[in-house]
């Protein structure tokens, strides 16, 4: 008579999977949203929402339960990328007249590196620019709104420049400010964009170009004013 075997232990691959845990809606939205990020940065505004979804493994109409359009997604991109990083104490330092200048612009520009020399900031800033009109003139104005005409405003009490007696000359200002807060911008464009090396000791490149500007600025702008 056969003695009946013992039945053996399933295998690992015979024994079911567990499902993934159930994600909320809060972690769904950021997940979406973080995807949507990474990819714009590296293909641009062109990828879809079905893309998106793809490359989440969810179907386009659940992405649409939480984004209703792509221009939805385009704007909560715009808010999480170049708004919530945003930092309302740089106003502050910029404004804080018991430091110089020089002192004051330093601290602020080499935080506000930290903030856009980012793969994601740069590249999306770019792809923005070319493709999606709106986003780049909206960060652009609250740049020169609450950080430009303070340092314009700073620089000439700080070196006694004569107030600009028209829209022209204010803007003599601004683009000086330009041009030393863009150098530091294009430190991300050379890394990001380019391909080219960069600085390994950003802080001493910003003391230096900060240094330059108000050697320069101020005496440039009394010539012009005198």
């Amino acid at each position: 008579m056969k003695t009946k075997q013992a039945a053996s232990p399933p295998t690992e691959e015979a024994t079911p999977k567990s499902r993934p845990p159930r994600l909320t809606r809060e972690e769904r939205e950021q997940q979406i949203l973080q995807k949507a990020i990474q990819l714009f940065a590296e293909r641009g505004f062109s990828v879809s929402t079905h893309e998106i979804a793809r490359a989440l493994g969810i179907t386009q109409p659940l992405l649409y339960n939480y984004f209703p359009t792509k221009e939805a997604l385009v704007d909560r991109v715009y808010d999480e990328v170049f708004v919530r990083r945003w930092d309302p104490l740089w106003e502050d330092w910029l404004a804080d007249r018991t430091l110089p200048l020089g002192q004051r612009l330093k601290r602020y520009l080499k935080d506000y590196a930290r903030f856009i020399l980012k793969s994601d900031w740069i590249r999306i800033f770019i792809s923005a620019g070319l493709t999606r009109e709106g986003i780049n003139q909206r960060y652009v104005t609250r740049l020169r709104e609450r950080h430009f005409m303070v340092i314009a405003r700073e620089l000439r009490r700080e070196y006694c420049i004569p107030e600009p007696r028209n829209e022209e000359e204010l803007e003599d200002e601004i683009e000086l400010i330009w041009s030393m807060h863009s150098s530091v911008f294009y430190i991300g464009m050379r890394k990001w964009i380019y391909g080219l090396p960069t600085p390994d000791k950003l802080d001493h490149v910003i003391d230096i170009r900060v240094d330059a500007f108000l050697v320069g600025a101020p005496e440039v702008l009394k010539r012009l004013r005198s």
